[in-house]
């Protein structure tokens, strides 16, 4: 699958699937009723994913407790599938959230995409 971008009003996401991993870049506001948008935007991702799921959060720059009870479930719905998410590019404000609400436990974080890529290989090639 070539890499896509999609925009659905203030939320934005390109997905790429590569032969060994998959890419998701979000971009805009994660609250109100962007969790719907976002957990359709998983969905999608889901059906298409290989390996390991890099999440690129640049450019995001709210998020609200149901856009992180969308990430919790899809950390699990990934776990049902033997498959891990890593979150790279997480804005400072965002990662204050997530490390508030003890949700950056769950994933391992990297300062960048290149950062993850070194351990993980390509996320699209």
């Amino acid at each position: 699958m070539p890499v896509m971008d999609v925009t659905l009003g203030d939320l934005n996401y390109t997905l790429g699937i590569g032969q060994t991993n998959t890419f998701l870049r979000v971009a805009g506001n994660l609250a109100g009723n962007n969790a719907a948008k976002l957990s359709a935007i998983f969905n999608r991702t889901l059906a298409h994913a290989r390996g390991k799921l890099f999440l690129s959060l640049q450019g995001c720059y709210t998020i609200d407790s149901q856009a992180l009870a969308t990430l919790a479930n899809q950390h699990k719905a990934l776990g049902h599938l033997a498959r891990e998410m890593v979150l790279v590019d997480v804005p400072t404000q965002i990662l204050q959230v997530l490390e508030g609400s003890q949700l950056a436990t769950l994933f391992e974080i990297f300062p960048s995409l290149e950062d993850a890529e070194k351990k993980y290989g390509r996320a699209v090639c």
